[in-house]
């Protein structure tokens, strides 16, 4: 079986990372992507599905520049109002033990 495919901070040196140390959110491990009998195109699908998923690619974008503490402001901002927007309309969502299905 071949090596799983791998992305995240596991390959930079120690101190190295631009969050601060204990912030082991979702981020702070290294993406995994098993190989299998569906080959190696399938597991690339997937692997750029979970980079997509993560934010990993967006976050390289954004850190690619410098960011004005202005700007950085109104992203989290925002992010923030997106954040809420989303999680307000999943409540509104009936569950699919409700709908019997």
């Amino acid at each position: 079986m071949a090596e799983p495919l791998r992305a995240g901070s596991g390959d930079r040196p120690h101190g190295s990372g631009d969050r601060p140390h204990g912030s082991g959110g979702p981020r702070g491990r290294a993406l995994e992507v098993a190989v299998d009998e569906r080959g190696v195109e399938s597991a690339l699908r997937a692997f750029k599905r979970l980079v997509m998923r993560d934010g990993i690619l967006r976050d390289f974008t954004r850190k690619s520049r410098y960011e004005k503490p202005g700007e950085r402001r109104r992203r989290k901002v925002r992010e923030a109002a997106r954040r809420l927007r989303r999680q307000k309309a999943r409540a509104l969502r009936p569950r699919r033990s409700e709908t019997g299905l």
